[in-house]
């Protein structure tokens, strides 16, 4: 594995690269996360394909400019870190905020993304492949009122490293989200301020700057330029929603070459760092 920083019109990625004569897979990693979700995925696809894991913009050790956090601002940071990298075409999987990402690669580079697993950016917030139930005016004041709440909430500071880790180790073992995977990538996202406290990696301007995006995404306007084959991996808690359920169904019959499969007992997000056995397998056969 190496690690590299890419820089792409003034901004560094930070990436591994598990270099292998196969064909490429770029992974992408859910808002919060950094490159260090795949560990446990890695050891699956090693000795087939070369894999290229970056942390995305605003994220893990890759820079954290004020802007450019829509999905096709992303999906273009990574397109051009696969052309520093020389790799003409590749696979491409991706989870919640890396799964949008996905979705604008293939939607707005066909020649290169041969094809696309979507963990996540199953269905619009808004519309009628959306979530939403009421008007758009009522849409639109709920998404107000989140962003507010979002601005006046104080940025999470803790005075260590492992201060941090206690915090996320507490919250996330009430719902059986943690172990030593996801101590790791907590531990590489520690990200140290200038007072000498530590903070996570997404810090708060990124996160407004990504949700104020992300309330407006019609994925709709995605799905029927994905030409390559693609793979929509639900979670279990689309299945529990029968709206989310009917707008990923629609969705996937907008797109020429979609499958929907379905994994027992996958947990969106954080199932890839829990037990993702399963899930890799249903991708590795997708890709054979």
């Amino acid at each position: 594995m190496h690690k590299v920083r890419v820089k792409v019109d003034q901004v560094e990625f930070e990436l591994h690269d598990y270099q292998h004569s196969g064909e490429a897979i770029v992974f992408l990693h859910f808002s919060g996360a950094n490159l260090m979700m795949w560990s446990q995925v890695v050891p699956y696809f090693q000795d087939q394909y070369r894999l290229v894991l970056p942390d995305l913009r605003g994220h893990g050790k890759s820079d954290k400019p004020d802007s450019g956090y829509h999905m096709d601002d992303m999906a273009r940071d990574v397109f051009g870190v696969m052309q520093a990298l020389a790799i003409e075409h590749f696979h491409v999987v991706g989870s919640s905020l890396g799964a949008e990402v996905g979705l604008s690669l293939a939607a707005n580079y066909p020649d290169a993304v041969t094809s696309l697993v979507c963990d996540g950016a199953l269905a619009s917030e808004y519309g009628p492949y959306g979530t939403w139930e009421g008007s758009l005016d009522d849409y639109e004041a709920h998404v107000a009122r989140q962003l507010q709440k979002m601005q006046a909430a104080p940025e999470r500071v803790y005075p260590s490293v492992e201060a941090l880790l206690e915090f996320n180790r507490a919250s996330l073992s009430e719902i059986g989200w943690w172990n030593d995977h996801v101590e790791a990538m907590e531990r590489y996202g520690a990200y140290r301020l200038e007072d000498g406290t530590f903070t996570r990696s997404f810090m708060k301007p990124v996160r407004i700057a990504y949700m104020r995006h992300y309330f407006h995404y019609r994925l709709e306007d995605y799905y029927p330029r994905v030409s390559c084959p693609l793979l929509m991996l639900p979670g279990e808690d689309v299945f529990e929603n029968e709206r989310e359920k009917d707008a990923m169904y629609a969705l996937s019959h907008l797109a020429p070459n979609a499958r929907v499969v379905t994994v027992t007992g996958w947990q969106h997000p954080y199932g890839w760092l829990l037990d993702p056995q399963a899930a890799c397998q249903a991708v590795l056969k997708f890709l054979s």
